[in-house]
């Protein structure tokens, strides 16, 4: 094994993503300065059609981009397993167009990169606090809240960096660009 291979190069270009079966969110960050950020949303009457407009834009977007290094936010489990094939295939043909020999992708589950943004799951306490600020409201509507809430904590983070969004998942981008920059690469 040559010398240059046991080298451990830094990473200095990382590109977070944010993706689903409607939309890709990205930011591009350059050490740890935000330079590209943005939405794409793939059209189509059903996934598949969706599958070849993702593949389409991302193939033209990837010529805009230099990154070496991508960081995804893993797919979390979802109750319907149709759902999660359909994501599988967005997300399939996604890293498909974006991958090359030299870029090293790894994946983030999106508890690790929310909480290093300082916005972890609702302690007891701060759920009570939501329920009294909110009596007599149900359980499904207290969980849409603190995701409200949460989404805004993100959404905030990314404007201290700068990023004036009002797209959650930009935002999430943003948080899983940042945590790898400083944490992966």
């Amino acid at each position: 094994m040559s010398l240059a291979k046991l080298v451990n190069n830094r990473a200095h270009k990382v590109l977070g993503i944010d993706a689903s079966t409607n939309s890709i969110a990205f930011c591009l960050m350059d050490e740890k300065t935000p330079v590209k950020w943005g939405e794409i949303h793939f059209e189509g009457g059903d996934v598949y059609q969706r599958i070849l407009d993702a593949k389409r834009k991302i193939k033209a977007f990837k010529s805009q981009l230099d990154t070496d290094f991508v960081v995804i936010e893993a797919a979390i489990s979802v109750k319907s397993v149709q759902t999660g094939i359909k994501m599988a295939y967005v997300f399939g043909a996604i890293m498909g167009e974006l991958l090359s020999d030299n870029i090293k992708v790894v994946e983030v589950h999106p508890i690790t990169w929310q909480s290093y943004i300082g916005n972890k799951n609702f302690t007891k306490a701060q759920k009570l606090a939501v329920k009294n600020e909110f009596p007599g409201k149900s359980e499904n509507w207290y969980r849409a809240k603190i995701r409200e809430i949460r989404k805004g904590k993100t959404i905030s983070f990314a404007r201290s960096l700068g990023i004036e969004t009002e797209s959650d998942n930009v935002a999430d981008a943003v948080g899983i660009a940042w945590y790898a920059v400083n944490e992966v690469v």
